[in-house]
């Protein structure tokens, strides 16, 4: 982002661009802000003064122009762009073209696009974005300047979050933000979402319970319990927590992405100490001490033998006759493996 400041700055501004990454990451919102700055007639751009800033706040500026391309992927409505291209702005200095969802154009649509990327007009600036870099023709991305959009780790989402609620005079505690990043999955855009979601139910102080509460979220406790109970080799009380939480409601495809994420911060933990620091930003507090307290039941083999039967079984969950199968047969499995751990494990 240093290097678009700076280009900004020294009116250095390249016909075209391609924003690629993960979704949720800011790559549109990037793209407007730099369709702000550019318009922008402030001496710090964007000044959030002007008229032109003003208009780009409220949603009215003619110089802004964003396409869906998985919606709007044929040549035809590549070829209609590149008619109004030729017009120059009734305002501002530029019209800026944001193509969402790159990827999703026809071959015949990316050819069009090109011609005009080819020979731009002064006054036109393009902006692509995509979640699938690989899928953009090369001979798009020799014509732009390309930015690779990375996720946001855990602590930066979570620290992003307690500045909005303090913004909006809410406390947020800190294991709740965590758990907003924890559940976002590197998604900035879907941890703000989910924050908007529990302020709109609770506007004073937001706790770890209420937001597992609120967004319908298998409780984390319950998680822990879990990894507690095959340390133990203990079944019944095992198989009993699935169907609580089966009869709760509760996702049990997350459910089995949270038992996990425990296997494999305990196969770190087991493969080199050093790796702790990746862990505790993963866990809360006190699932970091469960995993630590029921570390020494699991051997190495365990741990890797562990991952392969739970991501295998959960692949099933969608062709199941019954939504708590899939995990049921997971945890079977795992603790019978460190039973009689040379014997093959048979996986759905």
């Amino acid at each position: 982002m240093t290097v678009l400041a700076n280009a900004l700055k020294t009116n250095r501004i390249a016909h075209a661009y391609l924003f690629s990454g993960p979704r949720g990451v800011g790559k549109t919102t990037t793209a407007r802000l730099i369709a702000k700055a550019l318009n922008c007639v402030g001496k710090e751009r964007p000044c959030n003064v002007c008229s032109a800033c003003e208009a780009f706040n409220q949603g009215r500026s003619f110089n802004l122009i964003e396409v869906d391309a998985a919606s709007n992927r044929g040549i035809d409505e590549i070829r209609e762009l590149r008619d109004s291209v030729r017009f120059v702005p009734a305002e501002g200095k530029y019209k800026v073209y944001i193509i969402d969802e790159t990827h999703q154009l026809t071959k015949e649509a990316f050819n069009a696009l090109l011609k005009t990327l080819e020979e731009p007009p002064a006054h036109a600036v393009f902006i692509l974005a995509t979640t699938e870099f690989d899928k953009v023709p090369a001979t798009i991305i020799s014509r732009t300047q390309h930015y690779d959009f990375r996720r946001p780790n855990v602590k930066q989402i979570s620290e992003r979050l307690q500045f909005i609620a303090k913004k909006e005079g809410i406390k947020l505690v800190a294991d709740g933000a965590h758990l907003l990043a924890l559940a976002a999955e590197g998604s900035m855009r879907d941890a703000e979402s989910m924050l908007g979601q529990v302020m709109a139910v609770e506007d004073k102080e937001i706790s770890r319970v209420e937001i597992e509460n609120i967004l319908g979220l298998p409780r984390r406790e319950a998680a822990k319990k879990m990894f507690e109970l095959v340390a133990k080799k203990d079944a019944p009380p095992a198989l009993a927590l699935i169907q609580e939480l089966a009869d709760a409601g509760y996702d049990l495809t997350y459910f089995s992405k949270l038992l996990l994420s425990y296997f494999r911060n305990a196969l770190f933990l087991q493969t080199d100490p050093a790796l702790k620091k990746f862990v505790e930003e993963e866990m809360l507090p006190d699932e970091y001490e469960c995993l630590s307290a029921n570390l020494t039941a699991f051997g190495p083999q365990d741990l890797s033998r562990g991952l392969n039967i739970i991501f295998q079984n959960m692949l099933t969950f969608k062709k199941s006759p019954l939504p708590q199968l899939p995990l049921e047969i997971t945890v079977i499995e795992l603790i019978k493996g460190m039973e009689n751990p040379a014997k093959d494990i048979k996986l759905l």
